[in-house]
């Protein structure tokens, strides 16, 4: 499994440089099931969550997460265009704090910080070659690498030519997820997701491409789950985060899998889901970030929630749990 995260590298190095200080209260969950200590949810087992606050009111919306290689480092945007970075406690195999976190703004292809809520809408975050970081940008949709490994959070954005369809989708729901494909089938390539944007029959359209050829498949949607992240496994396979928000029917999230083999130009895809959870009865919120790491031999999936800055109604949760096929 290293070779997955290998492009990590200098994950957290850059941070003090470029970035304020960032003071985060971290209070543990006890449980993922609120009525029950049940801790095994078919291949996943519980490894700890954490609710998170800031007397910074930059803080918060955080769309998409990252994991160093060896689970100890997170990075994550906020769809107001800043980075959180932060190291990540144990206490022995659960998740029990973050320290030393850090808050700066995502800087565009001048070295700017974005000019207002709108270009500064990152939703979501991937592991690219070459130790880059992969940012997807909504409501001016774009996807970007940025070279943080060596320029830190100076880093300017360098853009990854996605197709331009793309950026058709209906406003607020054109891109949710993207990944770069490292091993597998598809090495060399990215992908994208979208949020609402439906093919003629209504299933979530997706995208493959290496820079210069493309193509588009559709995923099926499982009952009222829309897409909100995806990471890539070891093997090539795509591990998909989903919500659902569609009142009067209860919040819920939902992870999902999806085989490399079965991507293929114009098929439909549909994933295998793994995990449903419904608010009231899970520690749950507004999901959105997704990313995988491994620690003592373990695979593990980190979800991060968006509070969309309404720390009145809605939390910030970081959730980690151990993945077994």
């Amino acid at each position: 499994m290293r070779a997955l995260f290998i492009t990590f590298g200098l994950f957290l190095n850059f941070a003090s440089a470029s970035a304020d200080p960032l003071n985060i209260t971290a209070v543990p969950l006890d449980r993922f099931e609120l009525l029950s200590v049940a801790k095994s949810f078919g291949p996943f087992t519980w490894r700890g969550g954490l609710q998170l606050s800031s007397p910074n009111d930059k803080f918060g919306g955080l769309s998409g997460l990252m994991m160093s290689d060896d689970c100890t480092s997170l990075r994550a945007v906020s769809d107001a265009g800043r980075w959180v970075t932060a190291d990540v406690t144990y206490t022995k195999d659960v998740l029990s704090g973050l320290a030393n976190a850090s808050i700066a703004p995502i800087l565009d292809d001048t070295g700017r910080p974005p000019s207002n809520k709108q270009w500064g809408d990152a939703e979501a975050l991937g592991a690219g070659p070459g130790g880059k970081t992969i940012v997807g940008f909504e409501s001016r949709t774009r996807v970007g690498a940025y070279d943080l490994a060596r320029k830190g959070l100076k880093a300017k954005f360098q853009n990854l030519n996605p197709p331009k369809e793309i950026a058709k989708g209906p406003s607020n729901g054109e891109l949710e997820s993207v990944g770069y494909f490292g091993t597998g089938a598809l090495t060399g390539n990215y992908i994208a997701i979208a949020e609402s944007n439906f093919d003629a029959q209504g299933f979530t359209k997706a995208w493959i491409w290496d820079g210069k050829h493309s193509f588009t498949f559709s995923i099926k949607q499982l009952e009222d789950f829309k897409i909100t992240d995806l990471s890539i496994l070891p093997d090539g396979d795509v591990l998909i985060l989903q919500r659902s928000f569609n009142l009067p029917a209860l919040p819920g999230m939902a992870i999902s899998r999806l085989s490399i083999s079965d991507i293929e130009a114009g098929k439909l895809v549909e994933p295998e889901m793994l995990l449903a959870a419904k608010i009231p009865f899970y520690a749950i919120d507004n999901m959105e970030g997704l990313a995988v790491c491994e620690r003592d031999g373990e695979l593990l999936i980190n979800l991060v929630s968006d509070n969309n800055f309404n720390t009145d109604l809605q939390r910030t949760l970081l959730l980690q749990f151990a993945y077994r096929p």
